[in-house]
């Protein structure tokens, strides 16, 4: 298994994941529930990418994808006023039939590494039930931030 970062033309295998990712965890069909995702994903992450401002990094096993991970810096307050910039992780995905080999943790390390490189004194994260304790293993901890979600 090789961690790499993702070509321009694998955005359309990473779509897919991000999809298969979303179904698995909350039932929601992106392609159904969210028209036009897919051009805001891609315009999301190469702009970041272009900017120097994210890495999106994939596992590769035998020639093909077998997980995803992106990072990417996050503009507030702290990073703008402080000078203390934090990073973001999403999309850490491995495709079941790969599960259980470590490539979720490597992905993570990846973006751990990307984000320090980048002088990012913080990093954040969503994560699911199943991402718990690889995450917990990272040392990364529940913190005090709170959220409220308003319907639309």
């Amino acid at each position: 298994m090789t961690i790499r970062l993702a070509h321009p033309e694998e955005i359309t295998l990473l779509q897919d994941m991000r999809r298969a990712m979303t179904l698995e965890i909350d039932g929601e069909d992106l392609d159904i529930d969210v028209r036009g995702w897919r051009d805001r994903f891609t315009s999301f992450v190469a702009g970041l990418i272009a900017d120097g401002e994210a890495a999106f990094f994939v596992a590769e096993h035998d020639g093909e994808l077998a997980g995803m991970g992106c990072v990417y810096k996050l503009r507030n307050h702290r990073s703008v006023i402080y000078g203390k910039p934090s990073a973001y992780v999403t999309s850490v995905y491995v495709r079941p039939e790969h599960r259980r080999g470590g490539i979720a943790r490597a992905i993570t390390l990846a973006s751990i590494e990307w984000a320090r490189t980048n002088g990012c004194v913080v990093i954040r994260l969503r994560a699911s039930e199943m991402g718990r304790l690889v995450y917990r293993s990272l040392g990364f901890t529940p913190t005090d931030e709170m959220e409220l979600r308003l319907t639309t």
